[in-house]
């Protein structure tokens, strides 16, 4: 819909920072394209602004304190600014977050989408300095009105897919995210020629149930559903690969198995959440599969599409975990074979089932076990660079450090390689010589 609001003088300056995940990544870059549009001008959080805006994640305890540190930052650097709160957090915890010191605005998921008329609203402050501007934007659009460039990124994310119908008994995703909606096709190719014309070479398709892309539909899991998308931007000039971001074994798009076979472009890597090698701990978190399920799955893989490198998730001290149960995860990560994982301390959520759980874990033995998993981590990093020792690989050029530079390969090994200057998000092919503080170590071809 169109209609006249209020805004700021193009001299105003606002600040975005986003935690968590790709999804939020998005969600960050769509509003900061919205009030650019409504010319304000966006600058670093790490410089004075006059409008902060956090992007917060609550999947872990440790995500809502980096996100409260955060608003104490933003005052700190200026305590004249106007502190605006988003995402999860401020979703699941609107008063919580709202009590904070230094907090002026409360900004939930659901209405992001409306954040510069909100902004306006609650700063009277900026009454001296506003004009009237068309502004044009949905009230509830879980897309933001989308994105042309991904900041901070030499790859750029669309996000395809939101919200989430399982119910994980360690999560509060589904009650801050709401119930799965899938992005229409339509939508997410234009988005793509819009990165693509911007110089974009690799788009990383998001979302929180990302498997079960136009289930909402009606369509069945055995039917073609995010496969025809890929291949429609797969098609379009500029575009050299597409790469799924996490996707879980439910729902498993197996019309996705002819795109990897003929080499199309759709990269060789998939990350799917384990959480747990012990059926007794996957039952227990409610996962929407069984651990037999997802060894039939990675099964299936192997042998229909044998070069998919898989990466995932893992979480340390679930309620209940005893010794057995985690030594049955380590076993899992080694049978399956991952390329790499994240490992996660449990830490309750509130309102969950996994909170009423017990026993719970000693915070000093997930400690250990977190240890361990770190261990194993570099140990699948180091095979997996051994696995690759001599062959090459083509990769979009990123950031790492003043030394090196990285890449991700199709099969989802990051490669470090000397630093080259005006190669950022180009692509190159390195060659995998060795390995460097647990990452692969490559040289230029």
């Amino acid at each position: 819909m169109s209609d006249s609001k209020t805004i700021l003088q193009p001299k105003a300056k606002i600040a975005f920072t986003t935690l968590g995940c790709r999804v939020n990544q998005y969600d960050t870059q769509a509003m900061k394209e919205q009030v650019e549009k409504a010319t304000l001008e966006t600058v670093s959080f790490e410089t004075v602004a006059d409008i902060y805006v956090i992007n917060t994640c609550t999947v872990t305890a440790a995500a809502d304190s980096e996100g409260k540190q955060l608003v104490r930052r933003a005052k700190a650097r200026n305590p004249d600014s106007f502190v605006v709160v988003t995402g999860c957090l401020a979703q699941d915890r609107p008063e919580q977050v709202a009590a904070l010191p230094g907090v002026d605005l409360v900004v939930g998921n659901s209405n992001k989408s409306s954040l510069l008329s909100r902004i306006l609203q609650a700063n009277t402050k900026l009454d001296s300095n506003v004009h009237t501007f068309p502004l044009l934007h949905n009230e509830s659009s879980p897309w933001i009105g989308g994105i042309s460039r991904f900041d901070g990124h030499q790859r750029a994310t669309i996000k395809v897919q939101d919200g989430c119908n399982f119910a994980c008994s360690f999560c509060l995703i589904p009650r801050v995210r709401g119930g799965m909606i899938s992005r229409p096709g339509l939508e997410i190719v234009e988005e793509g020629k819009r990165l693509a014309t911007n110089g974009v070479k690799e788009l990383v398709l998001a979302g929180i149930q990302l498997s079960s892309y136009g289930r909402d539909w009606g369509l069945k899991a055995d039917e073609p559903r995010l496969a025809p998308v890929i291949e429609k931007l797969l098609g379009m000039p500029g575009v050299q690969r597409v790469r799924l971001s996490s996707y879980a074994v439910a729902d498993f798009e197996e019309a996705l198995f002819p795109l990897w076979k003929s080499k199309t472009g759709l990269c060789a890597h998939l990350h799917l959440p384990l959480q747990s090698g012990d059926e007794g701990i996957l039952k227990a978190m409610r996962r929407p599969y069984t651990l037999k399920g997802y060894r039939e799955t990675v099964e299936n893989i192997r042998k229909t599409a044998p070069q998919v490198g898989l990466t995932s998730d893992i979480i340390a001290g679930f309620p209940g975990e005893t010794d057995e149960a985690f030594q049955n995860t380590l076993n899992c990560i080694r049978e399956f074979g991952f390329v790499d994982f994240h490992p996660f301390p449990y830490s309750d959520r509130p309102d969950t089932p996994g909170e009423l759980l017990k026993p719970k874990v000693n915070p000093a033995v997930i400690r250990q076990r977190m240890d361990r998993l770190w261990a194993l981590k570099k140990e699948c990093l180091a095979q997996a660079a051994q696995g690759a020792m001599g062959k090459t690989f083509r990769v979009i050029v990123e950031k790492h450090d003043r030394e090196y530079q990285a890449g991700l390969t199709d099969e989802g090994l990051r490669v470090l390689f000397s630093k080259k200057e005006g190669w950022l998000g180009k692509e190159t092919r390195v060659k995998v010589t060795g390995l460097h503080k647990g990452t692969a170590l490559a040289e230029w071809v």
